[in-house]
């Protein structure tokens, strides 16, 4: 289930980039963009970015166009770091 979150991105010539992002109590800064790719909701654009954090956790992020809202969509926690 999608969880509804706070992000600061980046929007510049028709590209989107999530820089920043809070969820489970904490601001994750956003290290790397794996992949990106677009789904629809009707007619409107849904942005999805699996993004790496700082402390090698993957998120998958999701900007709904309509509702302009961020939701994270999963999340994988690296085994390393005790997530």
């Amino acid at each position: 289930m999608a969880t509804r979150i706070d992000v600061i991105s980046l929007f510049r010539k028709n590209n989107i980039r999530p820089t920043k992002f809070k969820y489970g109590g904490r601001t994750h800064r956003v290290e790397k963009i794996l992949y990106n790719w677009v789904t629809r909701e009707g007619s409107f654009p849904v942005h999805h970015f699996t993004i790496v954090t700082r402390d090698d956790n993957r998120y998958e992020l999701a900007l709904n166009t309509y509702t302009m809202e961020w939701t994270i969509e999963d999340v994988e926690l690296d085994a390393k770091a005790g997530g």
